[in-house]
């Protein structure tokens, strides 16, 4: 199994290392898997074409860096969701192409891989180098963005200029000023140190990554696996999925608490101006949503995948209701509701 990320990334304790342990007991020490981490043999952009070639049997693929593979997954990741609770996303969205997206499954099948869930990561805020407060704070500032086309249309709808570098090169370029803001979860505020260098987080949730895919499986290997093991497989992976939201909203909720505490960094709320420049983008930015998924991915129907997927969102939101918005119940509730329907003698073959 192959996880690009860092050992202490929660991706793999809270997922993966659990996970290890619990096919190992199901399959009473039969399945034995060994890690690798830290882009070792395999990195983030490289993994599918692994796993396609059979270097690895497992990994975690980030499914909008391949969006000629997987065009209606990168539209289900375009769509805002009327929620800022990434639980309520991760069920929703694991729901959705498991049970209600047959297109979904034939693109992974066609990719030679097989998919058995995502997390969501938490949500994009803007962490910024000076104080900003309202939309003509943020006009003509160097934003980083983590890629993709919605997050370079909300850029270039707030009057930002985007700039593409990787999470290494944060602190070092905010801290000599190449960048004033970056997009991404509270967490990197201690996960990259950026406490050190920023001075507000405005906490305006501009998007929710929702297609880290961390168990995607090459077909041979999860065909070579018996019925029983893959049920075992599929009852672990849908609660490591919520293992792993629930984490990295942990992380990000501290990295924020920590910040009020400190009183170094100023946690802003975002103005009634704010939130209404982002209400307005993402009105007008779903007509241009639609266009793409009709020109550019080849949907035919996206009015309708957005209505059943924001159907699936308001179910969740009753789950976390009645869950207490408890990881653990949510993933027990996500393999009840969803994956126990799955025919392990036929997912994914």
């Amino acid at each position: 199994m192959n996880q690009y990320v860092l050992p202490k990334h929660v991706v793999v304790t809270k997922g993966s290392i659990p996970l290890i342990e619990e096919i190992k007991e199901a399959s009473d020490g039969e399945i034995d898997i060994k890690l690798f981490t830290g882009g070792t043999p395999l990195s983030a952009q490289a993994t599918l074409g692994g796993l396609q070639a059979g270097a690895v049997d497992a990994g975690m693929v980030i499914l909008t860096y391949h969006p000629a593979e997987f065009p209606v997954i990168q539209y289900l990741n375009d769509l805002a969701a009327p929620t800022d609770d990434t639980l309520v996303v991760a069920g929703a969205f694991n729901e959705y192409v498991m049970t209600k997206c047959q297109r979904c499954l034939d693109e992974f099948k066609a990719a030679g891989v097989v998919f058995t869930g995502s997390y969501t990561a938490a949500p994009l805020l803007l962490v910024n180098r000076e104080v900003y407060r309202t939309p003509e704070d943020l006009m003509a500032k160097r934003v980083r963005i983590p890629g993709g086309d919605y997050n370079s249309r909300w850029a270039d709808y707030f009057g930002l200029s985007p700039i593409n570098v990787g999470g290494s090169e944060i602190y070092e370029m905010m801290n000599r000023g190449a960048v004033d803001i970056t997009l991404n979860p509270a967490a990197i505020l201690q996960t990259h140190s950026l406490a050190d260098v920023a001075k507000s987080v405005i906490t305006m949730p501009v998007a929710m990554h929702r297609v880290s895919s961390p168990f995607v499986f090459a077909a041979g290997s999860w065909a070579d696996l018996s019925e029983q093991e893959r049920r075992a497989f599929l009852d672990s992976t849908s609660a490591a999925m919520m293992r792993i939201t629930g984490a990295y909203l942990e992380e990000s909720e501290a990295a924020l608490d920590a910040a009020r505490a400190g009183g170094d960094l100023e946690v802003i709320e975002p103005s009634e101006e704010l939130k209404a420049k982002m209400t307005e983008f993402q009105e007008q930015d779903l007509d241009t949503i639609y266009r793409i998924a009709r020109e550019q991915y080849k949907i035919e129907d996206p009015e309708t995948i957005r209505d059943d997927f924001i159907t699936l969102v308001e179910k969740w939101k009753g789950i976390a209701e009645e869950t207490g918005r408890d990881a653990q119940k949510m993933g027990e509730r996500l393999r009840d509701d969803v994956y126990s329907n799955l025919d392990a003698s036929s997912y994914g073959l």
